[in-house]
């Protein structure tokens, strides 16, 4: 399982002063450095965080279940228990992704009660232009 430290190190070379603090982590990311010409494939693992993407371009994720193909843009949820991996990446032309972990989600709930984050569950909705 990859740890939020170890996804900060490899990505970025560095850790958020905050990271280890007891309120929780959030942090949202533009896609453009991980696209296009430059995109690096995503292992097919599980992360110790949550992460939703808004992601623009054509692209391919996989589940252990299920792949879903994406044809122009896309919503889409993972969580520590679900293993997925992104294919075509070089087709991603821009878009965002956060991460957070529990603690700073805690005021809204147990985030395993959220369908968008259950194992077997839509984790990705593709997006009309105007949405």
């Amino acid at each position: 399982m990859e740890k939020t430290e170890d996804f900060y190190k490899n990505k970025f070379g560095w850790l958020p002063d905050n990271l280890r603090k007891d309120l929780g982590h959030f942090n949202v990311f533009s896609l453009k450095p991980f696209s296009g010409k430059k995109a690096k494939p995503v292992p097919y693992k599980k992360r110790d965080f949550y992460k939703v993407t808004v992601l623009e371009g054509a692209a391919k994720v996989h589940y252990a279940d299920k792949s879903i193909r994406v044809q122009q843009q896309a919503l889409s949820f993972s969580n520590p228990g679900i293993h997925y991996k992104w294919e075509g990446l070089e087709n991603i032309s821009g878009g965002y992704f956060c991460i957070f972990n529990t603690e700073f989600f805690s005021q809204f709930g147990n985030l395993n009660d959220y369908s968008v984050f259950q194992p077997g569950g839509t984790h990705v909705f593709e997006l009309t232009g105007e949405q």
